[in-house]
């Protein structure tokens, strides 16, 4: 979400793609969010590494990055997969329903 609001504020050629698509209110594709961890990992803040906070989520969106990464001469290093109850993830994200416009 982070990297997909700044691309668009940025105005970048990817960021313009993944608004066209949002503007639509359809989701944003594997292959833009892919594009848009590429143009990311060439940022100084990435040189000694990143993270990526809810992707990939799906098999597909996993080989897409990693083919991206060997295209680049990357590996990952390490993956974390987070175990957590239902009820808690149900409180927490019923928790940040909020209307960002009215603040409700």
């Amino acid at each position: 979400g982070d990297m997909l609001r700044a691309a668009v504020a940025a105005k970048s050629a990817i960021g313009m793609q993944a608004k066209a698509v949002m503007d639509a209110g359809q989701h944003v594709s594997d292959e833009i969010v892919v594009g848009l961890i590429d143009e990311n990992l060439g940022r100084d803040d990435c040189k000694r590494g990143f993270i990526l906070d809810g992707f990939p989520r799906t098999v597909p969106q996993a080989e897409k990055l990693d083919t991206m990464l060997s295209n680049k001469g990357l590996k990952l290093d390490a993956a974390v997969e987070l175990k957590v109850e239902d009820d808690l993830l149900v409180k927490r994200v019923t928790g940040r329903m909020i209307h960002v416009a009215s603040g409700r």
